[in-house]
């Protein structure tokens, strides 16, 4: 079984639930575009700072949030463990459950940053670190949302769960807006959410490549550190 078959089979799962279906399509992009016309973007320091908050908010809602609520309902209906028992490997399983959350917030993604790239007149100065950006901010929220499915028993419960989740997020995406110096820059960029959104800030309004190493390695790490905590923590069915 590989990752685009079961890609495939979660797309009409999710497709079926209105509720998963809501949280992951229509909150996320609509909350994108509000913010757009809020008084965030008034306050914005600038066009990169809330593109940087948008492609946060879509991660969080759309990824990590969403991912949460799929995951806990799949092993309480014991297909992930199903999934487990089959010839699969962890890494296809992995990717066929989350692939098309991710699929369906880089469309989102493109839909909204186009859209602020319009009404705000610039465009990325350098869009190869936008990719990063969401590149590396896909797989810590994937990796977030495992981790925090693995404290959550039912899909109802994930309304409770994900609060600590989205509070490191969102304080994420606040310190990646604000300017630290030395072992400060260090530890911000090294909260989910803060290296991305830096990234982000820094693919739109432009400056020295230099200047996104720090956030990118930072960004790398904190995935991985998710990624091999989840790992240890994971449940594939439900507790007895």
């Amino acid at each position: 079984m590989t990752a685009l078959t079961l890609a495939v089979a979660e797309t009409r799962l999710i497709l079926r639930n209105r509720t998963v279906l809501v949280t992951a399509a229509i909150l996320p992009i609509a909350m994108a575009f509000l913010l757009s016309r809020s008084d965030v973007a008034v306050f914005a320091a600038s066009p990169g700072s809330l593109a940087a908050v948008q492609l946060g908010m879509l991660l969080m809602f759309g990824v990590f949030m969403t991912s949460t609520m799929t995951l806990a309902a799949r092993r309480q209906q014991r297909y992930l463990k199903r999934l487990r028992s089959s010839p699969a490997s962890t890494v296809s399983i992995v990717a066929g459950l989350a692939g098309p959350l991710v699929l369906v917030v880089a469309v989102q993604g493109l839909l909204v940053l186009a859209y602020t790239a319009w009404e705000t007149g610039t465009a990325p100065a350098h869009p190869e670190l936008l990719v990063l950006a969401f590149a590396t901010g896909a797989a810590a929220s994937v990796a977030l949302g495992f981790l925090t499915a693995s404290f959550t028993k039912t899909p109802e419960a994930a309304q409770i769960t994900v609060l600590p989740g989205t509070l490191v997020f969102m304080a994420g995406i606040v310190m990646g807006l604000m300017r630290f110096e030395g072992a400060e820059s260090a530890l911000a960029a090294a909260v989910p959410g803060a290296g991305p959104t830096e990234l982000t800030r820094l693919a739109w309004d432009g400056g020295d490549y230099t200047a996104a190493l720090e956030p990118l390695l930072l960004s790398v790490l904190a995935a991985a550190a998710a990624a091999l905590l989840a790992a240890r923590l994971f449940r594939w069915q439900p507790r007895a």
